[in-house]
């Protein structure tokens, strides 16, 4: 059944792009509010910036504004002692001992951390399938798929497999557990 087009005053357009519109103004609003958790960023601890993210993740504006500003104080304090912070990461350790005080903002640091890992992880994850499913391999099992993705995915840990089995050999010389 095709999509109906939503009549507008400039013309129609498909619910499809205006999804897509909005899961990208939505994405553009998560990556600035990330930028702004960059000390290196002009836009470093910008409270309109970080509401947008804030906003997403259910995360209170009210606390969040109070949060920042005392943050900004705490890291111009700190900053004059000659303790710095110059990348995500750091600012992430450095608020680890106040994530109680600011939760709402060590909420969103967390956040922003670990949103760039599991969205390239997904992404690495469906290439591998793409290079292992290939027209000769069309008619392989479920299971067998399954199999030869994670050991393709996790190729490093499969490789220390081996030197786990040769050290179990090595320690343990009962000739009825076959390894190699």
């Amino acid at each position: 059944m095709p999509l109906e087009p939503l009549m507008l005053v400039s013309g129609s357009i498909t619910l499809y792009s205006v999804i897509r519109v909005g899961v990208a103004l939505h994405s553009m609003r998560v990556m600035r509010g990330i930028q702004s958790l960059s000390p290196n960023s002009k836009t470093f601890l910008d409270l309109t910036t970080l509401q947008d993210m804030a906003a997403k993740y259910n995360i209170s504006a009210e606390d969040l504004f109070h949060e920042v500003y005392q943050a900004k104080r705490l890291l111009n304090r700190k900053s004059e002692e000659g303790i710095s912070v110059s990348s995500l990461q750091q600012l992430a350790e450095f608020m680890e001992p106040y994530k109680d005080a600011f939760y709402a903002l060590f909420k969103l640091i967390s956040i922003a951390t670990v949103l760039p890992v599991s969205t390239a992880s997904c992404e690495r994850s469906f290439s591998f399938l793409r290079q292992i499913k290939t027209y000769v391999r069309n008619s392989m099992a479920d299971e067998r798929l399954s199999n030869l993705a994670v050991l393709s995915i996790e190729a490093k840990r499969a490789k220390t497999l081996d030197a786990v089995a040769d050290e179990f050999d090595s320690r343990h010389k009962n000739r009825r557990i076959v390894l190699h």
